[in-house]
């Protein structure tokens, strides 16, 4: 029987933290890293709150966090673009997870001087040389890119990127490739499945349009069959791909997994969660636990029954914008090209925890 290293279990988030203290997510960050910016008083009740409610940090993102702002260049004052690639001009707003990553830029732009120009990179009204034009009369050297899920979105531009120093948020670039910040979605993928396994789940479903995973350059796929290597065979099962826009989806979905019979089911988007929670059931009537491998404001899922992975896209917009910063202070006129990958974190319910030990209670008395 395959073997996983054990995971340290699920703890509160800071997402949970600032709900409860009804203060923002920057806010509860600041005050556990003990800033100046934070009120003394605030700073003792997050800290108080965390203790109570058993916050630990999450290692790695600490770490990853602390070793960029040590290797900061200096503080100064900058106007750098935030590139909106999605068919959404509110996006930043509306998206199911582009709020997340705004956040952080935001916060992060703060902390160094930065002031953000945003751009709609689809507005009818906005051509190649107006936005060239209007950076180089502000006096802006780079550019933030996310939402770009849109094919085509860059080709209008492409002649004046060479003149910016560009990162890429969430989603990597190609032709020309650029730096790229973003969740790191085959730890995503491998370690949802491995802390499942390690629960006591043995036959889990993957679900995840083909569309999504190619524009994470196949990354979930990836983590997903390289976790099913260290699991016996009777415990794989091929992902569904099919995308939510073709018109048999929920009909093959619901076939796919009356045909598999897995006993917990892994999602992505929030329609496949309401779906799979309101209308899908196992023959004895009752609910598949489920895991999404992203939080995001688009799912109904009450929040007691939630698990899934934290992607910390805050984490990756404080980055995008620590990046660019370095970017700037380096003499090269080219773009880099290497990559930053954000860990994630392991949200594990009650309601989850208990329908993996009716599974080995289960298993048992067979």
């Amino acid at each position: 029987m395959a073997e996983f290293v054990t995971k340290p279990a699920a703890y509160v988030s800071i997402r949970e933290l600032a709900n409860r203290l009804g203060i923002s997510k920057g806010t509860v960050s600041l005050a556990l890293n003990d800033s100046p910016r934070v009120k003394a008083s605030t700073v003792k009740r997050v800290k108080a709150a965390a203790k109570a409610a058993g916050y630990q940090r999450n290692a790695m993102v600490s770490t990853m966090m602390s070793s960029m702002r040590k290797s900061a260049m200096g503080r100064f004052r900058e106007v750098v673009a935030l590139l909106n690639g999605n068919k959404d001009r509110d996006a930043f707003k509306n998206h199911p997870t582009l709020p997340q990553y705004k956040a952080g830029i935001d916060e992060e732009a703060a902390e160094l001087g930065f002031k953000i120009d945003e751009f709609w990179l689809l507005d009818p009204q906005l051509t190649r040389k107006k936005l060239s034009a209007i950076l180089h009369a502000r006096g802006i050297r780079g550019c933030i890119i996310m939402g770009h899920t849109e094919e085509g979105v860059f080709e209008p531009y492409s002649k004046i990127w060479d003149d910016f120093k560009i990162v890429s948020v969430g989603i990597s670039v190609h032709n020309p490739a650029y730096e790229l910040v973003s969740s790191n979605q085959f730890e995503v993928a491998k370690a949802t499945v491995e802390n499942l396994y390690e629960m006591g789940f043995r036959r889990p479903a993957f679900i995840v349009d083909e569309r999504i995973d190619g524009m994470v350059d196949g990354r979930f796929y990836g983590g997903f069959f390289r976790a099913q290597f260290e699991m016996p065979r009777s415990s794989r099962i091929d992902p569904f791909t099919e995308n939510l826009d073709s018109p048999t989806y929920y009909e093959n979905l619901v076939k796919y997994i009356e045909r598999e019979e897995p006993d917990v089911l892994i999602y992505m988007l929030g329609k496949t969660g309401d779906f799979l929670y309101k209308k899908v059931r196992r023959k004895d009537g009752s609910r598949y636990p489920l895991v999404q491998l992203e939080r995001r404001n688009d799912c109904t899922i009450p929040k007691r029954v939630w698990s899934g992975m934290e992607q910390n896209n805050h984490i990756a917009g404080h980055l995008s914008v620590r990046r660019l910063a370095t970017l700037l202070n380096i003499s090269s006129p080219h773009n880099q090209n290497s990559t930053t990958l954000i860990p994630p974190t392991w949200v594990a319910s009650e309601y989850l925890k208990k329908e993996a030990e009716k599974l080995k209670a289960a298993r048992k008395r067979k």
